[in-house]
């Protein structure tokens, strides 16, 4: 994530800001201001998220990790929030609480005039207020306990330790934390149990947990096929979803420990054809889906990437605009089909899992009843900007997307148009580009002319008539 490339003049403290060595010396001087007697030591820094508006305001999440004066670790996110020509946020501090739950010695808020942000400490976060008691043991075992027939235990087992690891943080939208706790039970019997803990902005985790909850009782779920770790319960006053823990590895970390370039033949790809294919003929009569994307929202999301592209590449705006617009033109054409299907609405490479040979998908938020294609167009786009993002051969990338194609071709009964999968891949993949951009991701941004060549190869795809 770190990038010395960056310039802003409005935000001339960004590129101090995405250097992660020069800010951990910065933290740690801010942190003898703020905490003097505390004795901060800041051993590592490291931005997990990155929002870039040019000429605008850019959001960054750092964690930060080290000690005190007294040996104790620490492991902090702080969310950093900057905002065009130096506006000071002293202001926005008189508003704000000096104390918040969980948040400990951390000051919820504060101001770091000189590098011209408002910093936020974890927990604080007024679009999830309910995060605090999340990080609190007692309160964790105690919905635990309510909950012990969820984990298989009967009542007699009691919930003894509890421990917290922070995993990944999205400000104001979701938070995952991981949960390894020891129950005790009769005749000095004890046992470990790890989950994993997904807290929302809304109630959408009830939705999550009833429809996930379905599906993983669905006969696709219990032929090896489909692999989803089942949900344990839902904590509606903390819109928290719990479910199981699927030990395995990030299948892109995977790939890049194995080299992407041998992707074609490590099998991999016939079977996550299968695993989408069999969800998406997953039947759920009796939970009421949501309504998925909508080609419309493909090309409202296509006119707003594209402009947020052009505000880093003005030269492009022309190409940019008459990308989205042809997808406007088309989209009557590509509406024009009955296939509708139980969708996992955001399935690519992150949502997946490895142990060995074996695979399993995860964070279903937007699952929904619409298009499979859909899923088929981000999973083609979270794999085909591989080389882009991460500089890999095309060649191998292409073999292993029409194997991925083939695949799923035989697994499901319906037509699957390729015109229609060039369509929401040209969404996608502006979408990937903007992303990019914002980040600041340094390989991405050298390897923005093929992101372009990919734009025109599918939209031609896109064009062909029936």
């Amino acid at each position: 994530m770190t990038n010395g490339t960056i310039h802003d003049h409005k935000l001339p403290q960004l590129q101090q800001a995405t250097d992660t060595k020069i800010m951990a010396a910065a933290f740690e001087d801010y942190f003898r201001n703020q905490y003097p007697s505390r004795g901060l030591k800041v051993n590592d820094c490291q931005i997990s998220r990155l929002q870039h508006r040019p000429g605008k305001e850019c959001n960054i999440t750092y964690r930060v990790s080290g000690h005190d004066r007294d040996r104790r670790s620490y492991d902090q996110w702080i969310f950093a929030k900057m905002s065009a020509n130096g506006e000071n946020h002293k202001a926005v501090l008189k508003e704000k609480p000096l104390q918040w739950p969980g948040c400990d010695f951390w000051k919820p808020v504060s101001a770091w005039q000189e590098m011209n942000m408002e910093l936020h400490a974890f927990p604080y976060d007024v679009k999830m207020p309910y995060l605090g008691q999340l990080l609190e043991p007692e309160f964790v075992k105690r919905q635990i306990e309510e909950r012990l027939p969820n984990f298989g235990l009967s009542r007699e087992w009691t919930c003894r330790e509890v421990t917290c690891h922070k995993i990944k943080y999205m400000p104001t939208r979701r938070c995952v934390l991981r949960y390894e706790f020891v129950v005790a039970g009769a005749v000095n019997q004890q046992r470990q149990i790890v989950f994993y803990s997904k807290t929302y902005n809304s109630a959408n985790s009830r939705y999550v947990y009833d429809v996930l909850s379905a599906v993983c009782a669905s006969p696709a779920c219990n032929n090896g096929v489909l692999n989803i770790p089942a949900p344990i319960a839902n904590l509606d006053t903390a819109n928290t979803l719990w479910q199981q823990a699927w030990q395995g590895t990030k299948f892109g970390s995977v790939m890049r420990e194995r080299g992407w370039v041998s992707l074609p033949h490590s099998g991999f790809m016939p079977k996550i054809a299968a695993m989408l294919a069999a969800l998406h003929q997953v039947e759920i009569p009796h939970v009421p889906l949501a309504d998925g994307p909508a080609p419309a929202k493909a090309i409202e999301n296509a006119y707003g990437d594209a402009d947020d592209i052009a505000a880093f590449l003005p030269e492009k705006q022309a190409v940019l605009t008459a990308a989205a617009k042809t997808l406007a033109e088309l989209a009557p054409e590509i509406a024009n089909h009955s296939t509708v299907a139980t969708i996992h609405g955001s399935f690519k490479v992150a949502q997946l899992l490895c142990r060995e040979e074996e695979l399993a998908l995860v964070d279903f938020d937007s699952i929904s009843r619409g298009d499979p294609l859909y899923d088929v167009a981000e999973f083609f786009a979270s794999i085909l900007y591989l080389i882009v993002s991460d500089g890999i051969p095309a060649t191998p990338i292409r073999e292993s997307l029409e194997s991925f194609w083939a695949e799923y071709q035989q697994r499901v009964s319906w037509h699957c148009d390729r015109r229609r999968l060039a369509w929401y891949l040209v969404a996608f993949l502006l979408g990937k580009m903007h992303s990019s951009l914002k980040r600041s991701e340094v390989k991405a941004l050298a390897n923005m002319p093929l992101a372009f060549d990919l734009i025109a190869e599918w939209l031609e795809v896109a064009k062909r008539k029936a």
